[in-house]
């Protein structure tokens, strides 16, 4: 082998080394930066609780909106509030409490 060969043997093995050290080095940032591929695993376990908070909280305003229709319409629903939520009776009627335990 003569000394130009050899030299750029050395060239080749350098170049290759420093292209093998920015693949890894594209690929740590792929996988750790701010944006890399934990953060986005990250903020779509986040998305998904928050959207399961919003069905949750719909939920919860659908069946607030039908009891408030209830109480503006139905005199029975107002009468089950009345008795179960501010313990009011009517008059004549006898209140039995039992003891909690």
């Amino acid at each position: 082998m003569d000394h130009r060969s050899l030299t750029q043997g050395v060239i080749v093995r350098i170049a290759l080394a420093v292209f093998g050290l920015l693949t890894v080095a594209m690929l740590l940032l792929a996988v750790f930066n701010e944006k890399g591929a934990l953060q986005v695993h990250a903020q779509a376990d986040k998305l998904g609780a928050i959207e399961s908070e919003i069905k949750r909280v719909d939920a919860e305003n659908q069946q607030l909106s039908t009891e408030i229709q209830a109480l503006r319409t139905d005199p029975a629903a107002i009468e089950k509030l009345a008795r179960e939520e501010l313990k009011l009776v009517k008059p004549g009627e006898v209140v039995l409490v039992s003891p909690e335990n």
